[in-house]
């Protein structure tokens, strides 16, 4: 594997329609993810070795724990009934001991957060907007979008995410009627 694709994330690699896929431009639809596309879909394989799974989720992981329980605290029952009967565990005791647990907690409610930890991993920093709207700091590095995993498992210290994406970016831009001000 070269390690040009691979700047700060070592052992972490992604094949779009069986040829590898730089990792810095690689993303993930965040509005409508899942839905249908109007552009043609690839499959994609996304493996990323365990001892990397858990460096790169830490914080995001942590806080959506610490959310699931304050919410099933406040409203008396739970969405995620196996998270709260096995404690909360963070992510490196779900990898020693939960992993179907933790495979649909990646496939379900984790995927953006790990996009997004493995393209700033990989050296990419968004461009910083000039104003609402600016078009030229649209992000827009993801050359690859998944639009859908469809799989998580974990095989030879690899945790494997499988689904289907497009090349390209949707750009939605919200205004506030002040355009070009």
């Amino acid at each position: 594997m070269p390690d040009a694709l691979l700047p700060g994330v070592r052992g972490v690699h992604c094949q779009v329609d069986g040829r590898l896929h730089p990792l810095a431009f690689l993303g993930c639809r965040g509005l409508n993810y899942g839905q249908r596309s109007v552009l043609p879909l690839h499959p994609f394989r996304l493996s990323v070795p365990d001892t990397a799974l858990a460096g790169l989720l830490d914080a995001p992981f942590n806080s959506f724990l610490q959310t699931c329980r304050e919410d099933d605290l406040q409203y008396e029952e739970s969405d995620l009934p196996a998270l709260q009967q096995a404690g909360y565990p963070d992510i490196t005791a779900m990898l020693a001991g939960h992993r179907p647990l933790l495979s649909g907690m990646l496939l379900d409610f984790m995927i953006g957060d790990l996009m997004t930890a493995i393209g700033h991993a990989s050296g990419y920093r968004p461009p910083r907007a000039r104003h609402w709207g600016d078009v030229e700091a649209a992000d827009g590095r993801a050359y690859f979008t998944i639009n859908e995993v469809q799989k998580v498992s974990f095989a030879d210290g690899q945790a494997i995410f499988e689904g289907q994406g497009y090349y390209g970016v949707y750009v939605i831009w919200l205004t506030n009627g002040n355009e070009g001000k």
